[in-house]
């Protein structure tokens, strides 16, 4: 019995001594004492938009671990960058303008001592804040709804777009607010009458950085949200409406959900592309544009990917010719075929977040030929983002828009 208790005992002594010890445990440099590694040397600097490449020889000590930047990249704002041993060169970004700005450079020892630091100065070049605003308010028009415009971003800076209008008290509003790193993109702000009105724009970085603000006074151009309960799916000779796969029937496309269970797809080996169907619109409009949703789905696996379409074109007609034939009673809508466009350019299989996103949101392609009266549409799916293998699509919505010119009894 003296041994059982002696042994508990023990190894409660034992545990409370593990427990102290790990109590008093602190974090600490991987070696004490000593003094600060020596500065960095023959340092170059490599100008880049907002941003400076530099480059260094680190020094010779055994000691030295990392090297750290600092600079004030506006006022009051520091920005501080580390690089590690295995590297000689590490980029400093987030500059407000092309003016000298200081850079301090550390280098910091393996106990946390630090050097005297090599003062440089750089100039970035034009911060991508800037150069995109410039590009897009080049591009502001009126569309149908409201304005659109594009941008360019070569550098693949993250920005946010600012769109602001004024609400029914007539204060400036946001409207919309765009966040993007593609080198180019589209975009549009809809929803609006034919009245004047006032929008304003600027861009900002993730820095906070903000270009000058665009304002003006547009007329959007009348337009409408076509009514989808009156769509009906009406096949003609060739058309897939009807071939499809898994439960997914071509009224998915105008059923506002947006998921993979919801979804019209064709299917596979029937006939290779392209494939065609064809909608009853239930109206006679002229049309102004087009939201589609390609595949909604984060699995890279299908998101721009096997059968979702990446070249497509729309043909419109009030009395369409019942063999199925694209010939003169079809006329394109627009004056070159539709693109689907990946903001990533990522590998097949690689998708990022604005791929998703602008899936989610839908792409947008405006008609050449909003003169055209048109009661009916055929899109023509010629190719996937499969490849030329692929023998089926899988397509999400469909959003029409344009002025109703008669209904359909």
């Amino acid at each position: 019995m003296k041994t059982v208790k002696s042994l508990y005992i023990m190894s409660v002594i034992f545990l409370l001594t593990v427990f102290q010890a790990c109590k008093e445990e602190e974090y600490s440099p991987l070696n004490k004492g000593g003094s600060a590694p020596a500065k960095v040397s023959d340092v170059k600097i490599a100008p880049l938009p907002g941003a400076a490449r530099i480059s260094y020889q680190v020094p010779d000590d055994k000691n030295f671990l990392y090297v750290k930047a600092e600079a004030e990249i506006r006022p009051g704002v520091i920005r501080e960058i580390k690089a590690s041993y295995y590297t000689s060169e590490l980029v400093i970004d987030g500059f407000s303008d092309t003016t000298e700005f200081v850079v301090r450079l550390y280098s910091v020892g393996r106990n946390d001592m630090v050097s005297e630091p090599e003062i440089v100065t750089v100039v970035p070049k034009t911060p991508p804040v800037f150069s995109v605003f410039e590009s897009l308010k080049e591009t502001i028009v009126e569309t149908f709804g409201g304005i659109k415009f594009e941008m360019d971003n070569p550098s693949g800076a993250e920005v946010r777009i600012y769109v602001n209008t004024t609400d029914s008290l007539g204060n400036m509003v946001p409207a919309e607010i765009f966040y993007t790193s593609a080198a180019t993109d589209r975009f549009s702000v809809r929803g609006y009458d034919t009245d004047a009105r006032p929008f304003s724009i600027y861009v900002q970085d993730r820095w906070g950085n903000t270009s000058g603000t665009y304002e003006n006074i547009f007329h959007p151009l009348l337009e409408k949200k076509l009514d989808k309960t009156k769509f009906r799916s009406t096949p003609l000779t060739g058309d897939m409406n009807d071939i499809i796969q898994q439960n997914r029937p071509i009224t998915n496309l105008w059923d506002d959900a947006l998921t993979d269970a919801t979804m019209y797809q064709t299917n596979s080996g029937i006939k290779s592309l392209p494939h065609t169907f064809t909608i009853d619109l239930g109206v006679k409009a002229y049309l102004s544009r087009v939201v589609t949703h390609g595949r909604v789905s984060t699995n890279a696996g299908f998101l721009y990917n096997a059968g979702m379409p990446q070249q497509w074109e729309i043909y419109g007609s009030t009395d369409p010719n019942p063999d199925g034939s694209l010939d003169e009673s079809w006329i394109p809508l627009r004056e070159g075929p539709c693109v689907s466009f990946k903001p990533s350019g990522l590998p097949l299989g690689e998708v990022s977040d604005d791929d998703y996103q602008r899936q989610l949101n839908g792409e947008e392609f405006e008609f050449d030929r909003s003169d055209i009266l048109v009661r009916y549409i055929r899109f023509s799916i010629n190719s996937a983002w499969g490849g030329l293998s692929t023998s089926f699509f899988n397509m999400t919505e469909i959003t029409l828009f344009g002025n109703v010119e008669e209904e359909i009894q």
